[in-house]
């Protein structure tokens, strides 16, 4: 009786125990899903138990630059408190000034910075480093290099060596950003030839928060482009490209200087000037 009895038991306590760490699963699941992606911002951040000064448990300390889940805001005896989640599993409390996040900035001002003119490895090192940078400097958008045709006489097509790393912190924070590609076409062969190579990288690599237009990158190279040769004709190929790529469904605008930028408006006045304000 006694063996029947356990070999009962055994099985129950397996879908018990199997039960329940679905359930923990999920939860688990749920509140990153629903949760703020934050970034510690402190050096050595206290990350305790419970959102109290004394007589609390410190679970550990958190880097700076480190990814966390934010699941709400508390305050007890007038401290601000972020309850958090760490390494996807954790949930514990920091003071709420050694976190923050990506907000959304409501106003006609806002930051866009081209961050691939940054070297990756040497200013930030991590994603999770720019990731500090971002919310730092309250940035409303970002632009990121997707690569290029090469400026030398061959022409060759290149990817940005850290656009993946930038991508990834994006969408971690959920910034808007979007991609920047440096054009040199010559002629109408080389305009479809960028095309398809842009449309192709965006279509591989656009996420959730590629939110921003295809930008354009035009410029001279002081006499060593490709492009420079034909500099004062420029704004006609540049048109073509544009025109190509919006009959693609891609938006698009202009990035470039002051000078290079009123020597092609001059030439081509309303058509160019009018994708850069679109």
């Amino acid at each position: 009786m006694k063996k029947i009895f356990f070999l009962i038991l055994i099985p129950l306590l397996i879908v018990i125990l199997v039960g329940i760490w679905r359930v923990r699963i999920a939860t688990n699941e749920r509140e990153i899903k629903e949760s703020i992606h934050g970034i510690v911002i402190a050096d050595k951040l206290a990350f305790y138990e419970s959102p109290r000064e004394t007589n609390v448990k410190q679970i550990r300390a958190l880097n700076k630059s480190q990814n966390v889940y934010i699941l709400d805001e508390v305050e007890e005896n007038g401290v601000s408190w972020y309850k958090i989640k760490v390494d996807g599993k954790i949930n514990g409390y920091v003071y709420k000034d050694g976190v923050d996040y990506y907000k959304e900035v409501k106003g006609e001002k806002v930051l866009v910075a081209d961050v691939s003119q940054f070297d990756f490895d040497k200013d930030f090192q991590t994603k999770e480093d720019f990731e500090v940078f971002v919310v730092e400097n309250k940035l409303s958008g970002v632009y990121i290099r997707a690569g290029g045709r090469g400026y030398g006489e061959e022409g060759n097509f290149y990817e940005d060596k850290s656009f993946q790393e930038y991508v990834d912190a994006c969408e971690y924070l959920k910034i808007p950003y979007g991609f920047y590609f440096l054009d040199e076409a010559l002629n109408d062969d080389e305009i479809k030839e960028e095309v398809k190579v842009i449309k192709e990288f965006l279509k591989n690599n656009s996420s959730e928060n590629c939110k921003l237009p295809l930008a354009l990158d035009i410029e001279d190279h002081e006499g060593k482009g490709r492009a420079d040769d034909i500099w004062l004709d420029r704004a006609p190929i540049v048109q073509k490209l544009i025109d190509s790529l919006k009959k693609e469904k891609i938006d698009v605008i202009v990035y470039t200087n002051a000078r290079n930028g009123k020597s092609l408006f001059i030439r081509f006045r309303y058509n160019i000037l009018d994708c850069v304000l679109s």
